[in-house]
């Protein structure tokens, strides 16, 4: 029989396959066409995961089919990374920092996983670096917004009951899911300016330069909707 914890030799060799060509492509001198085709290439994988994933779930594999969600999280941070080159080199940046955040948050949640299943850590530990070194030197500074409030009502992804009342606990993975909280009611307390967010998404996107706004993530002098209508009147 098969041991746990380690999926099949195949789904191994597959997945060190499209890492490495992933690895490979992630440099912002890199052929866009073959970027693109790393991305695709990650996402008929993915589809192949998640097909292994359900046959270790039917088997009761619950440490395989918990690997394999750490082997997801790391190839779909891949994935965001390369997009967020090619989003970078077609002067999309806004869309390009989004991608940033998604790779880091999905190797977070890969190392969660691989802490454990008492894996190494020791790569993902590494691209997470790498990964705040493009947000410092390839991005300029941000600065972020955070909302504070209570929630009244948190259900279990897993089993869907009150948060407080169930027994999985968020951040850890069962049955090759993670166990997170949804959010059903809140109330909204405050907004605030913070240096370490939440969500590195929700960041303050323009001043105002005289009577125009200038977009700090590109400096460029952007029409704010009181110009355009002066400009209508001229």
């Amino acid at each position: 029989m098969r041991s746990k914890t380690i999926p099949d030799e195949d789904v191994l060799l597959e997945f060190d396959a499209v890492a490495e060509e992933a690895a490979t492509m992630s440099f912002l001198p890199r052929a866009a066409e073959l970027q693109e085709a790393a991305v695709k290439h990650i996402e008929k994988f993915l589809q192949k995961l998640a097909e292994r994933k359900l046959e270790y779930v039917r088997n009761s594999d619950e440490d395989a089919a918990n690997c394999v969600l750490g082997m997801e999280f790391a190839l779909r941070a891949a994935q965001a990374e390369l997009s967020m080159w090619l989003k970078v080199k077609q002067e999309n940046a806004e869309e390009g920092w989004n991608d940033l955040v998604t790779a880091q948050e999905l190797l977070g949640a890969a190392l969660l996983v691989h802490r454990q299943l008492e894996l190494d850590t020791t790569a993902i530990e590494n691209l997470l670096r790498r990964l705040s070194f493009i947000e410092h030197w390839i991005f300029p500074p941000q600065m972020f917004s955070s909302m504070g409030g209570r929630a009244k009502r948190r259900e279990c992804s897993i089993c869907g009951a009150e948060y407080a009342e169930c027994a999985h606990v968020v951040g850890r993975a069962y049955m090759g899911k993670m166990c997170h909280t949804v959010v059903r009611e809140m109330t909204i307390a405050e907004v605030s300016i913070v240096t370490n967010p939440a969500d590195k998404r929700c960041r303050i996107t323009h001043f105002s330069d005289h009577e125009k706004k200038r977009n700090k993530m590109t400096w460029r002098l952007e029409e704010t909707a009181k110009t355009s209508q002066s400009q209508v009147e001229q």
